[in-house]
């Protein structure tokens, strides 16, 4: 009976597993598409020879935020999220994360930072500093990429 009971457990285990494996496949899958569609985008619109990063921006509007070389230089390219436009820049024209992080480090009360990405907010490149106060709220800071010029900053309340 013991043998029976281990064997049902470990069979329920193993199930669980797969559905949770597929269930995220499942999720991931059209992500992995989409991040396929950008880098073809970026190669073949804009010109890029080498792709080095892929992140993906939900902000007022969406955008992939593709990171690669051209002939002369690394460029970035914001890629609209229907594949209509796009908007480049060279890296070097803009500041670079630790930058953006030592901006919004002088400005506001950082405990935790937990990430710093490029976005896309009201026609212009940005950096979205991800954080945590010192009170334990969620927030995110924004600046824009050529000069850390600040743009906007909000909180949530936890608890």
């Amino acid at each position: 009976m013991k043998k029976w009971i281990v064997s049902g457990i470990i069979v329920l285990f193993l199930v669980v597993c797969g559905a949770v494996a597929y269930s995220y496949n499942s999720i991931r899958t059209p992500l992995d598409e989409q991040y396929a569609r950008a880098e073809a985008y970026a190669i073949n619109e804009a010109g890029l020879h080498t792709i080095t990063d892929i992140t993906y921006y939900h902000g007022t509007n969406t955008y992939y935020v593709v990171t690669g070389s051209d002939t002369e230089q690394e460029q970035i390219i914001w890629i609209a999220d229907d594949f209509q436009s796009h908007h480049m820049e060279a890296a070097a024209d803009g500041i670079t994360k630790q930058q953006a992080l030592e901006i919004a480090a002088s400005q506001v009360d950082i405990d935790h930072v937990q990430a710093i990405r490029l976005g896309f907010e009201r026609q212009l490149p940005v950096y979205e500093v991800t954080y945590i106060n010192s009170e334990g709220n969620q927030a995110y800071y924004y600046m824009t990429f050529a000069d850390g010029t600040f743009m906007k900053r909000y909180q949530l309340r936890v608890g």
